[in-house]
């Protein structure tokens, strides 16, 4: 034999294994191969995971303790029929300029703006493509015929995922627009309820002031006819009924306070104040009303600028995604995997695996009956919002007409039997009239002077409510720059 042939056979010896002896360091490279590249794709994995940081809770309320803690930045409003509303608190705060600082202040508020956080993740996850799946195993022989390290590789993908992503996409968009829309509402009657508390507060406080004077009178009187009882100089009679103006006008002006009171602490809790805050209130000058025409024209656009019949809309939207995502979901090819491997006899193999759902007993029939229940649902419910609606505008412009109607008898009647009772006192000090006829008659202004107030106020509550539910800019704003 040659010397090149010697070679060539004692090269070929070294790399024939021996008893075995060489095999295992070639297995070891090549199980340090098949574990370096799962070991890289989980540091690259983990180097994308998110880390926790805690965010403890609050531990004390956080209530305003003066006014000058309200917030009156109004470039963030959002609400369309508050945004010609300027704010200026150097003479007072009206009831629209307390709308507007209830939208910007309220705690409840701010909590649902930070829950539209929430519906925004939604979104970002839905649009988001279903991750490949990486499968990868290796075997190591320890006996047999047969030497090679086996391996596999496969690389999947979720395709149901990706059929319904446009789906997801579409129903988490409707349920954030939803959800933002429902804040917008909120926003609208929270501003209007705050306009009510006001309202209320200033018609209270004022009614409050009227009967001061007059309990000033009656208490005056009062003590004049006790003393001229105990001279003997009136009756137990004429005494009595002094004393029943007086507890009379006392009851109204308990009554007057307290209501106001109330109102004013609603108010505080609407703004995020302390209940003992003192808002400096000014009853803002009466403007107009809208007319019979523009509530029409109002009502019959309303679905198309009402915050919550709009939500309910974006709502049914969503819902109608979620009814083609079942339908698709009978689609029954759901997963498709490439793989490659090699088995402990040398032999390399690729193939691919498909993943399909039988629809025998299940075939997603009972998803698709699910969504399409809860459309029809979300269906019904809109339609009755819409009635509801109806009925609230023709409720309101009811109560709104009748109350005036009450207001502009009385504004006439009022004044005229307070003409007639002022001189009362004098006749009855100079037993002209009666202690009944001077009771009677007290008692009679007192009732009617209530009365007026009292459907002033159910008036002007009465046209708050018709622009709340027709989303209308308060009536007297709209000559506002």
């Amino acid at each position: 034999m040659s010397r090149a042939a010697q070679g060539t056979a004692r090269a070929k010896e070294t790399r024939r294994p021996r008893n075995g002896r060489r095999a295992p360091e070639r297995v070891r490279i090549a199980g340090m191969r098949g574990v370096l590249p799962m070991v890289l794709a989980a540091a690259v994995g983990l180097s994308g995971c998110a880390t926790y940081h805690a965010r403890p809770l609050p531990a004390s309320p956080d209530l305003g303790a003066s006014p000058e803690r309200l917030k009156v930045d109004a470039a963030s409003l959002r609400v369309a029929p508050l945004k010609t509303i300027r704010i200026d608190a150097s003479d007072g705060l009206t009831p629209l300029e307390v709308a507007v600082l209830a939208v910007l202040n309220n705690p409840d508020l701010e909590a649902k703006r930070r829950a539209l956080g929430v519906n925004e993740a939604q979104v970002f996850m839905a649009g988001l493509l279903p991750d490949p799946q990486i499968t990868t195993s290796m075997d190591k022989p320890i006996s047999g015929p047969d030497h090679h390290t086996a391996y596999s590789f496969g690389a999947g993908l979720d395709l149901a995922g990706l059929l319904a992503r446009s789906y997801n996409r579409r129903a988490a968009r409707d349920t954030a627009k939803a959800a933002d829309l429902n804040l917008l509402w909120s926003e609208w009657s929270v501003a209007q309820q705050a306009r009510q508390f006001a309202e209320t507060a200033l018609a209270d406080e004022a009614r409050a002031a009227v009967l001061r004077q007059v309990l000033a009178l009656a208490a005056d009187r009062y003590a004049r006819s006790a003393h001229a009882l105990e001279n003997h100089d009136v009756t137990l009679q004429t005494n009595a009924a002094d004393l029943a103006v007086k507890l009379d006008a006392e009851n109204q002006l308990f009554t007057a306070t307290h209501d106001a009171q109330k109102a004013r602490r609603d108010l505080n809790a609407l703004l995020g104040l302390r209940a003992d805050v003192a808002l400096p209130l000014m009853p803002a000058p009466l403007g107009g009303v809208y007319d019979e025409a523009s509530v029409q024209h109002a009502l019959a656009n309303l679905p198309e600028r009402r915050p919550d019949l709009l939500a309910l809309k974006a709502g049914y939207g969503a819902q109608d995604a979620n009814v083609r995502k079942a339908i698709l979901a009978q689609f029954p090819l759901n997963n498709i995997a490439a793989n490659y491997a090699k088995d402990p006899a040398g032999t390399t193999t690729e193939g691919l695996a498909l993943t399909l759902a039988l629809p025998i007993f299940n075939g997603g029939r009972g998803d698709v009956r699910l969504q399409n229940a809860t459309r029809e649902q979300l269906r019904a419910e809109y339609q009755a919002r819409l009635d509801q609606t109806d009925a609230e505008v023709r409720n309101a412009e009811r109560e709104r007409e009748g109350a005036r109607s009450a207001v502009a008898v009385l504004s006439v009647d009022v004044p005229r039997l307070e003409a007639l009772s002022r001189p009362a006192l004098a006749a009855y000090d100079r037993r002209d009239i009666d202690s009944q006829t001077y009771l009677t008659l007290s008692q009679n202004v007192l009732s009617k002077r209530a009365d007026l107030d009292d459907k002033t106020l159910a008036a002007r509550l009465a046209e708050i409510a018709l622009e709340t539910a027709l989303f209308l800019p308060p009536a007297e704003s709209r000559a506002a720059p």
